[in-house]
């Protein structure tokens, strides 16, 4: 347990002798052979020539190694504890050696980590960066956006400046049309006066005929006036409903043996029947005709119109029907 425990102790700076160079010392100094050794000890050459190399075949047990080594230091009068020391301190020092480059990767590993730790960091913080300088631009666009809105929006000062040099309005113009109006009824009204003029230089009997006259004219004059100023406001009116006359109204009946897509129309533009009608369903419509129909399938389809049977077997199995209500 001792020699254990120093052995395990061993500092990286002694230099480790194996047994394979303390027999391969011991063999030469007594004069023989690798091949006489292995003769001697029924070795193979090669176990001889692995030994004092120290490479030993760890798939075996180390008791088979343990023998090898004592029965070798035997034969070249050695001490075997010295020899398998050195066997102990060699699998200590392979034992360190491995420790070691396993230290060493988990040491590359974790530089490894922290660089890509590091990067990491870098990353997030150019985004964070990237993100405040976004939102600082944006800001002082709104900023220089609102300051411009503001510069060119009129104030209150002026737009009652511009209100009061805008020139007023004269009301008191008139249209020509207006004026030659007055003007008509002006020349009428002194028409008038002159006939009034006139008749009172007439004789009592005939200025009563003439009173008469005169009055009858001036109802005359302003009926005539009353009429040319009324008339051309009166603009008739006519609507399509009192210049169109589309007779009475017609009725047909379709009967579906299949689900069929219809959209119908009658005279006046009015959407009647539209959509899937299911199969067994019977549809009346009413409506100005003549009626523009469109079927999906009209094999599907019989119409009455006019209480006899539109004939359906003109139109193509399969395909799309469009026509007109009655056939024309």
């Amino acid at each position: 347990m001792t020699t254990e425990n120093n052995i395990e102790e061993l500092c990286e700076d002694i230099e480790v002798i194996g047994p394979g160079q303390i027999l391969s010392e011991a063999r030469e100094a007594m004069g023989l052979t690798q091949q006489q050794v292995a003769e001697k000890l029924n070795f193979r050459t090669t176990l001889v020539k692995d030994i004092e190399k120290d490479q030993f075949d760890h798939s075996l047990p180390a008791t088979f190694n343990r023998g090898y080594l004592k029965n070798y230091a035997k034969l070249v009068e050695v001490s075997a504890d010295e020899v398998l020391a050195g066997y102990e301190m060699l699998n200590v020092a392979k034992k360190q050696g491995a420790e070691m480059q396993s230290f060493s990767k988990e040491t590359k590993k974790q530089a490894e980590n922290n660089m890509v730790m590091w990067i990491s960091y870098l990353i997030l913080a150019l985004l964070i960066g990237s993100t405040i300088l976004w939102w600082l631009q944006d800001a002082k666009k709104s900023n220089d956006g609102n300051n411009l809105v503001s510069q060119t929006a009129p104030t209150s000062t002026e737009v009652n400046e511009s209100i009061s040099k805008t020139p007023a309005v004269n009301h008191d113009k008139q249209t020509p049309k207006v004026q030659n109006d007055l003007t008509q009824n002006t020349e009428i009204t002194t028409l008038s006066e002159t006939l009034k003029s006139a008749a009172t230089n007439l004789l009592p009997n005939e200025q009563g005929n003439n009173s008469v006259n005169v009055s009858e004219a001036n109802i005359d004059i302003d009926s005539a006036t009353t009429e040319q100023e009324i008339s051309p406001a009166i603009n008739p009116v006519t609507t399509p409903s009192e210049t169109m006359d589309f007779g009475p109204a017609e009725v047909a009946i379709f009967t579906f043996s299949g689900d069929c897509w219809v959209n119908i129309y009658d005279a006046t533009g009015e959407r009647i029947a539209w959509g899937i009608k299911k199969s067994g369903y019977k549809m009346e419509i009413t409506g100005q005709a003549p009626f523009e129909i469109t079927l999906g399938k009209p094999e599907l389809v019989t119409i009455m119109f006019e209480n006899e049977d539109v004939d359906m077997s003109q139109f193509s199995r399969g395909n799309i029907a469009k026509f007109n209500l009655p056939l024309e």
